[in-house]
């Protein structure tokens, strides 16, 4: 099942106040994992689940950034856990879901944000290194983050899996047949796993951004973030705030019959 055709009633899902006025806060009581969070669409996303009452706990390499998020999130209200993580070492994603299970007592969503792009190049001069780095945090990554969160989710009887994939595994990029594949690889991943935990109330689905405007993104353009406008159908970037959008609604009883989905957010690219 492909998405195109979702993304407004994620737009509409955002658009109604976080806490719902009078009422219970959309996600109160609930606890979500977000990965590699220290920044960009992790960190959006983990402040907007803790501003709906969810309890968040959060990964990242970066020591710094890591707690400046988690701070930022206690200031306005939220509860949030920071544990610096590097998803690619088993005993590290051990860790972060033993201390959730720990603070928390259970794990309701997950958006498994972590991935990197490394190199550029055509596939016979690409360097070794840079497709071991890109397979082990795209593939081997998102592996161990779903090994360790199921079981807590089979515990308490359900919960949602989100993986941020890319529009690299809708399209194919000439100059990185490394982060092609392994962004294919990550769809079948999340939509095997989908079939797999259906039966379980695990709902397991997978979000394909196109060029949102983040740290890393706006290096790569050079500080133009209108670099790329003519390539984009709806003619501009998107921003961290249409993933977290997204993310939030596909977490949401709203989107309760929906599993094994690949979503763009991409401005129309992946159908262009």
């Amino acid at each position: 099942m492909t998405g195109a055709g979702l993304l407004p009633l994620a737009a509409a899902a955002a658009a109604t106040s976080e806490t719902r006025t009078g009422s219970t806060p959309r996600f109160a009581g609930k606890v979500a994992v977000v990965t590699g969070a220290t920044s960009g669409m992790g960190a959006v996303t983990a402040r907007h689940l803790a501003a709906a009452g969810a309890r968040v706990a959060f990964c990242g390499r970066r020591l710094d950034e890591g707690r400046a998020v988690e701070q930022s999130i206690r200031d306005a209200g939220g509860d949030a856990l920071f544990i610096q993580t590097d998803v690619t070492i088993e005993s590290e994603v051990k860790t972060l879901f033993a201390a959730i299970d720990q603070r928390f007592g259970r794990l309701d969503y997950a958006f498994n944000n972590v991935g990197t792009s490394q190199g550029t190049a055509l596939l016979h001069e690409l360097p070794t290194e840079d497709f071991d780095v890109v397979m082990n945090t795209n593939l081997r990554g998102n592996f161990l983050q779903m090994k360790y969160e199921i079981p807590l989710m089979l515990r308490t009887g359900a919960g949602v899996i989100i993986g941020n994939s890319s529009i690299a595994g809708l399209r194919y990029l000439a100059n990185k047949a490394h982060y092609s594949g392994a962004k294919h690889g990550l769809n079948g991943l999340y939509c095997a796993a989908a079939l797999a935990y259906a039966s379980k109330n695990i709902r397991i689905n997978v979000i394909c951004p196109g060029l949102i405007k983040t740290e890393k993104a706006m290096r790569v353009l050079g500080g133009n973030e209108h670099a790329l406008d003519e390539r984009i159908p709806m003619g501009h970037i998107g921003q961290s705030e249409d993933v977290a959008a997204a993310v939030m609604w596909l977490f949401s009883d709203e989107a309760r019959y929906l599993t094994g989905a690949v979503l763009p957010i991409d401005g129309g690219q992946s159908v262009a």
